[in-house]
């Protein structure tokens, strides 16, 4: 009792050390309220997002090695030869993905390297994801605390974040801004990215990003409120104020803010700040707080996957917004979920041959917010598909299609070849327990997990490249 007595007190006086000690970024203030900080670029008739999933280094380099495998595929458009990558607009993340999306936004070769040489990726892009594959594995962990240490740290989770975008500055950021990433994306050098983080000061989402706060002004209440009358809904008086309420509060909730909305103008903000802060989980990292100069404020952000592990309903707002029929900007919509998320029944075998149920958490302690996101994910799932069959809210599926591309979806046989790194004689149900068990950490542990990782990228995208291709051919088509 004693001991346990003293490691709580230990544990009490260092998080308040760490409190007294918080790290502040501040940001200078946004002035010209009606203009954005960035201008907005032009869109096209077909969008293509690409949602990237959290779940640490693992996220990150099944992300690498699905850019790649999207790279090689190959799709008609105007009677050329195209990428898919070539046809991607928008990005969005959370955690171990906004790592990878920042990454290949930053990093990736200019609009004018072409992506084909013959029949294959031309030596640029073959370049390009060597590193990114390479990069997406070392152990940022070991050198973030190394920072820690360096720089008196040590007792303080608010600045591991910082110490983490030390190290990713370090190694491939260069310090580049939010300003430098804009320059890329106007000049088509790289997708619009969004990264994802959760604010706890009010639970909502904040969209790190250089598109415009108007870009996520998806009115959905009054479309609602139309498709149901529409469709012979009769609202009472009393009904009609109930729904309105309700629907107004769940506007709020859902729409994401961005810095503008909080005041904050984020051209000087480090592109490596942004992703720690989309990654930051409590209570080892972060959170991030951000100070618009002259406020008495402070937010405070952490990860993006506490409100959505996929990356996708910032990408879907965006996406309802420019394909709305009554201010149209864009066609067709196509959302590629790239999903390495934690499985959450991973768990169940633990705890079912263990009565000591605590010590799950050990290996995986985000677990108790697993267990609301597969709730939030089934509800997400059945109110969509609700809505699409009664034709309420969502365009059709040929309009705005979601593919899907989880690594634990890989099929194996007995006569694919063992990744080098791995154990020679591993059985197709050896392989898919291994990839189901990689950790969330920010480092790869075992020689044998992103070869696998890698391997299983290419096969969710040769899966599912028909898909892909019809719909990019067919929206050419329409265009």
């Amino acid at each position: 009792m004693t001991r346990i007595l003293s490691f709580s007190l230990s544990l009490g006086c260092l998080l308040a050390l760490s409190g007294c000690f918080a790290k502040i970024h501040q940001l200078p203030a946004h002035t010209e309220q009606h203009q954005p900080v960035f201008a907005s670029l032009p869109d096209r008739d077909t969008l293509v997002g690409l949602a990237v999933s959290g779940g640490g280094s693992r996220a990150a380099t099944f992300a690498a090695g699905t850019l790649e495998a999207l790279a090689n595929v190959r799709f008609m458009e105007g009677g050329q030869e195209r990428s898919v990558l070539q046809a991607v607009t928008h990005m969005s993340s959370v955690s171990g993905g906004s790592l990878a999306t920042a990454y290949y936004a930053v990093k990736k070769p200019a609009k004018t390297e072409p992506v084909f040489a013959g029949q294959q990726l031309s030596p640029a892009y073959r370049q390009f994801f060597g590193r990114f594959k390479d990069d997406m594995q070392k152990n940022f962990q070991i050198r973030a605390l190394g920072r820690q240490v360096l720089n008196f740290r040590v007792a303080n989770p608010t600045k591991f974040a910082h110490s983490f975008a030390d190290v990713w500055d370090a190694n491939f950021f260069d310090e580049i801004t939010f300003a430098g990433l804009y320059e890329r994306t106007s000049r088509g050098d790289a997708p619009q990215i969004m990264l994802n983080g959760t604010m706890y000061n009010s639970g909502r989402r904040l969209v790190l990003t250089t598109l415009a706060p108007a870009d996520f002004a998806y009115d959905f209440t009054a479309e609602l409120r139309a498709k149901l009358i529409a469709k012979g809904l009769q609202f009472t008086p009393e009904g009609k104020a109930s729904f309105d309420r309700s629907v107004d509060r769940a506007k709020n909730q859902f729409l994401p803010l961005t810095m503008e909305d909080i005041g904050g103008d984020h051209r000087p903000l480090p592109v490596s700040l942004a992703v720690a802060t989309s990654a930051s989980f409590p209570p080892v990292v972060g959170p991030v707080t951000y100070q618009t100069v002259g406020s008495t404020s402070y937010t405070h952000v952490g990860d993006g996957g506490l409100f959505d592990n996929l990356g996708t309903e910032s990408l879907t707002t965006l996406f309802l917004n420019k394909l709305n029929p009554a201010h149209p900007k864009a066609k067709r919509g196509l959302v590629i979920v790239i999903d390495a998320s934690y499985p959450f029944d991973e768990g169940a075998a633990d705890l079912d041959d263990s009565e000591k149920g605590f010590e799950v958490f050990i290996d995986d302690p985000s677990r108790i917010v697993g267990i609301m996101e597969e709730r939030a994910n089934a509800y997400q799932a059945m109110l969509w598909h609700s809505l699409r069959t009664e034709g309420v809210l969502l365009p059709d599926y040929n309009q705005l299609k979601l593919i899907i591309l989880r690594h634990t979806d890989a099929e194996w046989t007995q006569h694919d070849p063992i990744p080098a790194g791995c154990p020679s004689g591993l059985t197709p149900a050896d392989v898919k327990r291994i990839l189901r068990q990689i950790p969330t950490l920010f480092k790869i542990d075992e020689d044998c997990h992103a070869p696998l990782l890698i391997a299983a990228a290419k096969k969710v995208v040769d899966k599912q490249q028909d898909r892909i291709v019809k719909f990019l051919e067919q929206s050419a088509t329409i265009q």
